[in-house]
């Protein structure tokens, strides 16, 4: 099937990333659109913003039959709208990103750290956070990343309003996620999940996932980390482009 025939893709996009980052992958094999998550990119995060108005804003833009990939917060974003309008996707590809938290404990967990990272935020500005982001060991990468995607990343994140992303940190927290590990079973369209083979936390989580899903490929890939796409970005491309043509 060639890109003029492939329904669209809406591709979402991470934390602290922005349209362009999908757009550049994906362009030129499929035809794509790629939202603006809310708190990004000088876009607003209202403080009732949730992962279910978010997932319901972006289905409007879709028609029926569209394809959807996201990644980690997009990612969220992706799994709430596919299981909330099953009728927009035809495909739903999800990168390193989770059903939610399994405890109560973990919750409270996530949402404290949250709430103290919003204020480092609000008070410090992005700078300091954009310091403490990059040195989460959960985005470290299997091998070093060139000089020119780490000063491209650094790029784009400076470039981020502190206030607005504070917001998203306290709204879309994890910690304030419904779980939706239960709700996995009613996913009937074909879903891809992937993330790299050296990111323990999410290899785990999408491997139970595969289990729950009754049309799921579990794909991770060797040599790379949470952020697949800028660590082996040929392998998932191919990888996607694939799985959205059969």
């Amino acid at each position: 099937m060639g890109p003029c025939c492939m329904p669209m893709l809406t591709a979402l996009h991470g934390f602290i990333e922005n349209d362009l980052v999908w757009r550049d992958f994906i362009a030129g094999a499929v035809p794509v659109r790629t939202p603006l998550l809310p708190g990004h990119g000088g876009k607003p995060c209202p403080p009732e913003t949730t992962l279910a108005s978010v997932a319901a804003d972006i289905a409007k833009g879709m028609a029926d039959g569209d394809d959807l990939l996201g990644y980690s917060l997009g990612g969220r974003v992706a799994l709430q709208l596919a299981l909330d309008h099953p009728r927009k996707v035809r495909r739903l590809v999800l990168i390193s990103a989770g059903p939610g938290l399994a405890t109560e404990q973990e919750r409270k967990e996530r949402i404290a750290r949250d709430e103290r990272l919003s204020q480092v935020l609000e008070e410090d500005g992005i700078g300091p956070f954009v310091a403490w982001w990059e040195a989460n060991p959960v985005l470290k990468p299997a091998k070093p990343l060139s000089r020119k995607i780490e000063e491209s990343l650094r790029c784009m994140r400076l470039n981020q309003d502190p206030l607005p992303l504070a917001s998203v940190m306290r709204t879309l927290s994890q910690g304030r996620m419904d779980v939706l590990m239960e709700r996995l079973p009613n996913l009937t369209v074909p879903v891809l999940l992937i993330t790299g083979a050296t990111d323990r936390i999410y290899s785990a989580r999408l491997t139970e996932m595969s289990k729950r899903i009754p049309n799921a490929t579990l794909r991770l890939i060797p040599d790379a980390g949470h952020a697949v796409h800028r660590e082996r970005p040929d392998a998932l491309h191919a990888t996607v482009v694939e799985f959205l043509r059969a």
